[in-house]
């Protein structure tokens, strides 16, 4: 911790959770990408913008509610469940039923990926893709 470092009150701290379940789970409409490929010119502090400027008094008031933090929370959350469950059907298609859970995990995958879970979403997409092309490649093999 720098000595320039303000130490962060209730209000801004809730803020700043709220701002990070909303990039989280892909509710920010305001993302930059560019960043992504740019060198930064300077130190980067994502916290800075919620430091408490020094005023003679802390505001000790949040202006976020118990309940948008609750209700981001439990987008989040049910985002990941939707994920996890597409990429087990997905993984379960490749040893059981592949065209039925195959085809299974490729839309939930598509389903996860819009909620915002990209990463889950698409690997449950690419297995659910692989094990439907390996059956019916193989099955001509086979019958």
């Amino acid at each position: 911790m720098n000595k320039d470092d303000v130490p962060l009150d209730h209000a801004t701290k809730e803020r700043f959770q709220k701002d990070q379940l909303r990039i989280e789970s892909g509710l920010n409409h305001k993302e930059e990408y560019a960043a992504e490929i740019t060198a930064p010119s300077r130190r980067i502090n994502y916290a800075e913008q919620y430091k408490a400027k020094k005023t003679e008094k802390s505001e000790t008031h949040s202006d976020v509610s118990d309940e948008e933090v609750a209700e981001l929370v439990e987008v989040v959350t049910r985002n990941k469940a939707v994920g996890y469950v597409a990429l087990f059907v997905a993984l379960a298609s490749l040893f059981v039923w592949p065209v039925l859970l195959g085809i299974s995990g490729i839309v939930l995958g598509v389903i996860a990926f819009l909620m915002g879970n990209k990463r889950l979403g698409s690997w449950s997409i690419a297995l659910g893709f692989i094990a439907v092309a390996a059956y019916l490649l193989l099955v001509p093999y086979y019958a």
